[in-house]
């Protein structure tokens, strides 16, 4: 049993990774907040440390004085100042002494392999999009330091697909399939494939990591690998949806099917952000990178070290999200 401290751990991904990892029982759990606080997660009571983001000491103290052993960040990293607490903690995580293990917010993509091979790229509306590139340097910074990490990739997050019936850990958006308005918009001839993995199964392989004697640099989580006409077949049963095809020439210039549940968003990101956002996410997926079997080579999935973990495949998740 080591002491385990989620970073962002009591609302979004992380939240989910909380209750997995408390549900595990093997480990002591608490989370790092901006405020201390006691949290009612599932059927645990957890308690969040408070964590001075912007100061590098007085977080390797909390950490030290905790004998935290393993960090994982669940922190949404999405703009600078969210990027900058990140790299604090990587900092005062090297610093405390007793943190051996830190995994980084990625939960998404190769994003060092994508960068090598130019993606992603500038598009109109996306002068400002950062976000592959602030993961890029949370890896940099922990390779120059004494921590074991792991980076978890997961594809493209599947819980998009069951909101509003089912609650999604991060902003709500309408992503090639609208299931809720019976619209969709898919990026080329919709026979790209694309690997889409639950909250729930990515956070039950992290739970199950914390106990593995040394930890992969890459921790590949695969969920359901389908393409996006077959996912499209998977939400039509019973109801037939408005589709349109969106080109690859389209989407580079950020133009894409306009889906109603994204709509409602526009006042979190203007229209033009989110649709270079999705042209981008669109041609990702048309290219292969969210595909993560194209990606594995010779390493070990997560679902090969621990065959008992239940994934849950899109099908399973569509009937058990829109059944009620």
């Amino acid at each position: 049993m080591v002491k385990v401290a989620v970073a962002g751990g009591s609302g979004g991904l992380g939240r989910v990774i909380t209750k997995a990892i408390a549900d595990d029982g093997k480990h002591q759990l608490i989370l790092l907040s901006r405020e201390a606080k006691t949290h009612i997660i599932g059927n645990h009571t957890v308690t969040s440390l408070a964590i001075d983001y912007s100061d590098v000491s007085a977080i390797a103290e909390v950490l030290r004085k905790n004998e935290v052993r393993v960090v994982i960040s669940a922190i949404g990293v999405l703009f600078e100042d969210t990027h900058r607490a990140q790299i604090n903690l990587i900092k005062g995580a090297a610093e405390a002494g007793t943190v051996t293990r830190f995994a980084p917010s990625e939960f998404g993509i190769d994003y060092i392999k994508a960068r090598d091979n130019g993606f992603p790229y500038p598009l109109p509306g996306l002068q400002q999009y950062t976000v592959s590139q602030y993961k890029i340097e949370a890896i940099d910074l922990i390779k120059t330091t004494e921590m074991e990490y792991t980076r978890f990739m997961i594809g493209f997050l599947m819980d998009y697909y069951g909101f509003p019936a089912e609650p999604v850990p991060v902003i709500p958006l309408a992503v090639v399939l609208d299931v809720e308005n019976l619209k969709a918009g898919i990026p080329s001839t919709g026979n790209e494939t694309v690997t889409l993995t639950h909250s729930e199964t990515l956070s039950k392989f992290v739970a199950d990591s914390l106990s593995a004697p040394e930890w992969p640099e890459k921790s590949w989580v695969v969920g359901d690998t389908i393409s996006w006409n077959e996912a499209l077949k998977l939400a039509e049963e019973g109801q037939k949806f408005e589709v349109a095809f969106d080109s690859p020439e389209s989407l580079r210039r950020s133009e894409i099917t306009e889906l109603p549940g994204n709509i409602p968003r526009y006042s979190v990101a203007p229209k033009q952000v989110l649709d270079g956002i999705l042209s981008l996410w669109s041609l990702g997926f048309m290219e292969g990178w969210f595909d993560l079997t194209k990606h594995v080579g010779s390493d070990k999935t997560l679902n090969d070290l621990y065959p008992k973990v239940e994934v849950l495949k899109f099908k399973d998740f569509l009937s058990r999200a829109w059944s009620k």
